[in-house]
């Protein structure tokens, strides 16, 4: 195999990170924003731009339970990081 192949499979079976968040939804996430708050429900949509929208969603702040929501909609700009339950 030439270096240039090799290359173009590694490239090809690379996960790419909006791939697999579209690939997740209907799944449990946790997701962290700039401003600290979290908030764990499933995903049931994200776009190109990573907004997200959530149901049976709660909003934790310092590791508790806050507020439960039937559902969220978060902005992708305000978006620390997007955590799949099943991957951990």
């Amino acid at each position: 195999m030439k270096i240039s192949e090799h290359l173009v499979s590694q490239t090809n079976s690379a996960k790419r990170p909006l791939t697999i968040l579209q690939k997740s939804t209907k799944k449990k996430v946790t997701v962290r924003l700039k401003n600290e708050v979290e908030y764990k429900g499933k995903m049931d949509n994200v776009d190109s731009y990573m907004n997200l929208i959530m149901t049976d969603a709660e909003e934790i702040h310092d590791g508790k339970t806050i507020a439960n929501y039937g559902r969220v909609i978060v902005r992708g700009n305000n978006v620390l990081f997007i955590r799949l339950e099943n991957e951990l």
